[in-house]
């Protein structure tokens, strides 16, 4: 973890990162909010050794609001009893999903990413922890969870397309596929930045 760390303080990959698992159509140019004043979040790229070598976790949040069923890092809008947005993330993965915060260690953060749908701006950190935790999933929240060999996820073979209709419009939507799941849209978005530094930073 701690050369992955020294990676994470180098100049950030970016948009050009991020853009290589974008939906179609997201609006060229959107790697800042319009100015209307958009939400600042935190999600959280949770690292830890699992059973089938360093793996990072999703979660798969219920039905209703603005992200239901979607599948998504764990995380959420910053409240103003957070520190900072390193805080908004270890306090949103210990509520959705039962890890506390004082076993996560925060070794960096990648590019913020505005989400032109919710108006969020997304800051993404980077924990590690010890062990595999065992999840306990905040039932109103979330579904279940996803546990991803990072080796898997990131094999070229798991990096697929789809195409969906969105009233009449048809997108055409990199995804990453988790055992099944599809991990796209800003999440995916996310990853693919984390991915770039990763897999440069280990070979």
């Amino acid at each position: 973890m701690l050369h992955l760390g020294e990676c994470l303080r180098k100049e950030l990959p970016g948009r050009p990162a991020q853009e290589i698992m974008a939906p179609s159509i997201r609006p060229p140019g959107m790697d800042q909010f319009d100015g209307s004043n958009p939400t600042s979040s935190g999600v959280m790229i949770l690292l830890f050794p699992g059973n089938k070598g360093l793996s990072t976790v999703f979660i798969h949040r219920t039905a209703g609001g603005p992200h239901g069923g979607q599948i998504s890092l764990p995380g959420g809008k910053q409240e103003k009893s957070d520190l900072d947005l390193a805080d908004t993330a270890k306090r949103e993965t210990f509520e959705e999903v039962g890890v506390d915060p004082d076993l996560i260690k925060v070794i960096g953060k990648l590019t913020p990413l505005y989400v032109p749908h919710s108006n969020f701006i997304i800051q993404p950190l980077i924990g590690y922890v010890e062990l595999q935790p065992d999840f306990i999933c905040d039932q109103k929240e979330v579904a279940g969870v996803i546990v991803a060999p990072l080796k898997h996820l990131f094999n070229p073979e798991n990096r697929k397309t789809m195409i969906l209709k969105r009233s009449d419009i048809e997108i055409i939507a990199p995804y990453y596929d988790a055992e099944g799941e599809r991990i796209w849209g800003a999440t995916a978005m996310i990853m693919s930045e984390f991915e770039w530094i990763f897999t440069s930073c280990i070979f």
